[in-house]
C-alpha cells in the first residue's frame, strides 16, 4: 500500500483530506504542520507521495518540494502542492523537477483524492517487478495533466499565461470552458499558437480569454514540454501586447452590453 504524507496547518483540513483517502483505500496516511517536521518524517518513513499547502510558517510547500527534489534517498517520492487563489505560483514551479501537481484554487477532498490515485497509478513498475513481468505491448493511452491546473474562476486566463511566460516554459495550455475546448502553446514563455474551435492564431487567443472572462466554472491545466514543435506558429506578439488587446475586447463588450441595456 501507499505511503502518504500530508502537511498542512490546518488539522481540519487535513482530518477532511484523511477521511477521504481512507474511503479511498489509502489508510498509510501521515499529518504534520510543518515543513520542519516533514523532512524530520521523511529522514525516518520515506512516503511514497506528498501533498503540501502552498502556505506553511516555515518552509513553503514549494521550497520544501525543492529540497525532496534535490535529495538522492528521495528520488521517485512524488508531490503535489496545494495553493489558494491568492497564493503565488512562483516561476521555478513550472521547471522541470517541481511538484507533480499544483492544484490551485478551493478543491474537496475528493478531487484531491483523484489525482493523489491518477499519479499513484501512473508511477514506474519497479525493477524487481518489470524483469519478471513480460515485456507489455505499446498501446497508445492520453498522457495524463502535468504541472499547474486549477480554476479559471479563482485564477484567470490571463494571470495563469502572463504566471507561464514569467516561469518562460514551454508546453500546452489545455481549457475547458463551457463553450469548448482551447489549447495555447507556450514556447520559452512566448504564446506561438492557440486554437479555439475554428479559430487559429490571435483570434482563437483573444475569443479564449473573452470566453473564459464571460463565461464561469472553467478549468486548466499546463503540460510541460521540452519543445513545442508539433504546432505551426501562429502568433508572434509578446504576451503583454496580447493581453492588452484582449483586455480591449473584454471592455468593448461591457460597452456594448450596456448599451444595450440603456436603449431598453
Amino acid at each position: 500500500m501507499a505511503r502518504l504524507l500530508l502537511i498542512d496547518p490546518d488539522r481540519g483540513t487535513v482530518a477532511a483530506l484523511q477521511q477521504a483517502l481512507a474511503v479511498a483505500g489509502l489508510t498509510d496516511v501521515s499529518a504534520v504542520i510543518s515543513g520542519s517536521f516533514a523532512l524530520t518524517m521523511l529522514e525516518r518513513d520515506r512516503p511514497d507521495l506528498i501533498v503540501s499547502r502552498a502556505r506553511i510558517h516555515d518552509i513553503d510547500g514549494y521550497e520544501l518540494c525543492g529540497i525532496v527534489r534535490s535529495d538522492p534517498e528521495f528520488t521517485g517520492i512524488l508531490f503535489v502542492v496545494l495553493a489558494d487563489a491568492e497564493d503565488e505560483v512562483p516561476a521555478g514551479a513550472f521547471e522541470e523537477g517541481g511538484a507533480d501537481r499544483i492544484l490551485v484554487g478551493a478543491f474537496s477532498p475528493e478531487t484531491i483524492v483523484t489525482e493523489v490515485r491518477s499519479l499513484l497509478a501512473a508511477r514506474t513498475i519497479p525493477e524487481s517487478e518489470s524483469e519478471s513481468a513480460p515485456e507489455p505491448v505499446p498501446v497508445a493511452v492520453a498522457a495524463a495533466p502535468e504541472g499547474l491546473r486549477g480554476s479559471l474562476d479563482v485564477m484567470d486566463l490571463a494571470e495563469v499565461a502572463q504566471a507561464i511566460a514569467l516561469g518562460g516554459k514551454t508546453g500546452h495550455l489545455v481549457l475547458a470552458l463551457a463553450a469548448g475546448e482551447g489549447t495555447v502553446v507556450f514556447d520559452r514563455g512566448r504564446i506561438v499558437h492557440a486554437e479555439f474551435g475554428q479559430l487559429v492564431g490571435e483570434p482563437a487567443f483573444t475569443a479564449l480569454v473573452v470566453t473564459s472572462h464571460r463565461a464561469p466554472g472553467g478549468t486548466f491545466f499546463f503540460n510541460p514540454m521540452e519543445a513545442a514543435t508539433s504546432f505551426q506558429r501562429t502568433i508572434e506578439r509578446s504576451v503583454e501586447s496580447l493581453l492588452l488587446s484582449t483586455a480591449a475586447g473584454i471592455d468593448e463588450g461591457r460597452a456594448d452590453t450596456a448599451a444595450g441595456v440603456s436603449s431598453n
